[in-house]
């Protein structure tokens, strides 16, 4: 049954994907434990006792959500990213964010540069499970593949078609695209990063952004 916090719920969660936070840093500006939000903000978690706190929540990362966005620390030819959990390679879903830092190299340029955390095979065999995909906030083209939002959820997929009836297309054939409409683009993917035997570290630069067209190629 729908209840009057769902839409809240709703918000909050466009807002932390919007800005690129974690429940972890929300629970944190709020003084409780990050299970709690998660739990507060899962379809099938219990709800606090206390409506309102959906309200602070709001309150809290439209206030202090834009200051933090995509935090990055940076010295001399590398730089920190943030790391999300969880995008899917498969169905979009919404995601528990939490988050972790990551050391890579600092090209120069001014975008900002996030990762997360691959879930599933849709995007097989460039994007495996485990995988981190690195993204920027550089503007998307068709045939780019992108971080794409809407409503909370979340996923990363190849823009095809045309700006009327472009789709979500997956590289695993055994996924079918999706109407794109309503869905924003976050950023391009321009980076994976793969770790192998003994936690070795394999790094691919995109420098043009990830392509549809190179979805059969080795990396």
């Amino acid at each position: 049954m729908a209840t009057h916090s769902e839409p809240k719920i709703k918000t909050v969660e466009s807002l932390l994907l919007k800005f690129g936070l974690s429940n972890r840093w929300l629970a944190k500006r709020l003084g409780v434990n990050h299970t709690s939000i998660n739990n507060w903000l899962s379809p099938e978690g219990s709800r606090p006792r206390d409506a309102r706190v959906y309200d602070q929540m709001i309150d809290v990362l439209t206030t202090h959500g834009p200051a933090e966005r995509n935090v990055e620390m940076r010295r001399t030819g590398v730089r920190m990213i943030p790391v999300y959990a969880g995008i899917p390679a498969g169905q979009p879903t919404s995601n528990n964010m939490d988050l972790d830092y990551e050391e890579v190299l600092d090209w120069g340029n001014d975008f900002e540069r996030w990762g997360r955390i691959i879930n599933g095979y849709s995007m097989a065999k460039i994007l495996l499970p485990g995988d981190i995909a690195v993204f920027e906030n550089r503007r998307s083209d068709i045939g780019d593949v992108v971080h794409a939002y809407k409503d909370g959820e979340d996923c990363v997929k190849a823009i095809r078609g045309n700006s009327e009836a472009s789709m979500l297309y997956s590289f695993n054939e055994d996924y079918e695209p999706f109407s794109a409409q309503g869905w924003k683009t976050k950023g391009v993917l321009v980076q994976r990063i793969r770790r192998g035997a003994y936690g070795v570290k394999s790094v691919v630069d995109f420098p043009h952004g990830l392509k549809w067209a190179m979805r059969h190629e080795d990396f």
